[in-house]
């Protein structure tokens, strides 16, 4: 239980705010809900950020962290070529109603956890500091490639998607 409240204590204040936000967003999603256009970029940006960042401020050469990051974008991107997005939409307000779903609050729990988690543990197991930083990094990669691919998804399915009147 020591170990726990360590880990807690040395957690920065914006790590808590980040993963609320993140469950709040998800939780949001579990109902139908129509929404500003603009608000569906919102958690795609985070991460996307998130990612590149992770990406830019990686110490070491930067080839093989660029591998590293390389390879979870294609594993991302090629589970994002799996959605399907079927949503509706009022074009001339600029709204969209898309279905409710769970796998937007666990794909949000498992990418922050998964950093979170290897980030612990490259801080504290030294011996395992290398690895929790080479698959962080792979971490960082498969969000970007999988909110690229998710953002092209939900482009094609917009512009697809059958002219309604909404109301937010």
């Amino acid at each position: 239980m020591e170990i726990i409240a360590r880990i807690v204590s040395h957690t920065p204040v914006w790590i808590f705010a980040l993963f609320a936000f993140l469950v709040f967003m998800g939780v949001r999603r579990l109902r139908t809900n129509v929404q500003q256009t603009g608000r569906v970029w919102l958690i795609p940006g985070v991460f996307i950020i998130w990612g590149l960042y992770g990406l830019i401020t990686r110490p070491g050469p930067m080839g093989p962290v660029l591998l590293e990051w390389a390879a979870g974008a294609a594993v991302g991107l090629m589970l994002a070529r799996l959605s399907t997005i079927r949503i509706e939409v009022d074009r001339a307000r600029g709204l969209v109603r898309q279905q409710g779903s769970w796998i937007p609050l666990a794909r949000n729990i498992f990418l922050f956890g998964s950093h979170y988690v290897l980030n612990v543990l490259a801080a504290v197991r030294p011996d395992l500091h290398d690895a929790a930083i080479a698959l962080d990094i792979g971490v960082s990669g498969f969000s970007v490639g999988y909110f690229a691919g998710w953002s092209w998804a939900f482009v094609q399915g917009y512009r697809r998607a059958p002219e309604v009147a909404l109301a937010v």
